[in-house]
């Protein structure tokens, strides 16, 4: 036969010491007897406590486990097309050189006017997936989003400033895919004196 029943957990079952031992003296036994009880008590509620701190840090833990857990969920959809984007950008490079060079080769127009238009639909499926360029000519210089590779000093800028772009840079939302390459200029130094 099997039981049907749901088994409720066993309770702890309490022994009273005070009834298997007779004291000796009615007066002296109660004492003894009362302290160690309340030195049991006492030893169960530090118990308790510990478990009960245990139980908060352990729920403490598994929040911020979960609240991580979501954020990379959230972070891995968000940057899905992140290989991809950085896969087809040498693509688009070599799609703006072709249809920059094509007038020289003495291509036809209708070809050159084909390629704008495939650029074009390139950025534009690249904007969809949430890629945008990064903002280069006249901006100042920023090292986490420009990769400077010569500098002029000008009269004109009090800061550095960027003053020409050789390659763009691109980012995913608020992730750099890749910076973009420039040309600074630089406030002229004064002359030294002398």
């Amino acid at each position: 036969m099997t039981d049907t029943h749901e088994r409720k957990p066993r309770r702890p079952v309490v022994v009273d010491r005070r009834a298997s031992a007779a004291p000796a003296q009615p007066g002296a036994g109660a004492d003894a007897e009362s302290m160690e009880v309340d030195l049991d008590v006492d030893r169960l509620r530090d118990t308790i406590g510990e478990a009960e701190q245990r139980y908060v840090r352990l729920a403490a833990d598994f929040e911020n486990f979960k609240r991580r857990k979501a954020q990379e969920l959230v972070d891995s959809r968000r940057y899905a097309s992140e290989d991809a984007a950085r896969t087809l950008l040498p693509v688009l490079d070599n799609l703006r050189r072709a249809v920059e060079h094509a007038p020289e080769a003495g291509t036809e127009d209708f070809f050159v006017n084909g390629l704008h238009l495939v650029v074009r639909e390139f950025e534009a499926a690249l904007e969809r997936l949430g890629v945008e360029p990064v903002p280069s000519v006249g901006e100042p210089f920023d090292p986490a989003i420009h990769e400077a590779i010569s500098g002029e000093e000008s009269d004109d800028v009090e800061t550095d400033m960027v003053i020409a772009e050789l390659a763009p840079g691109y980012r995913l939302h608020d992730r750099l895919l890749r910076p973009a390459v420039v040309r600074v200029a630089h406030p002229r130094r004064p002359a030294p004196a002398g």
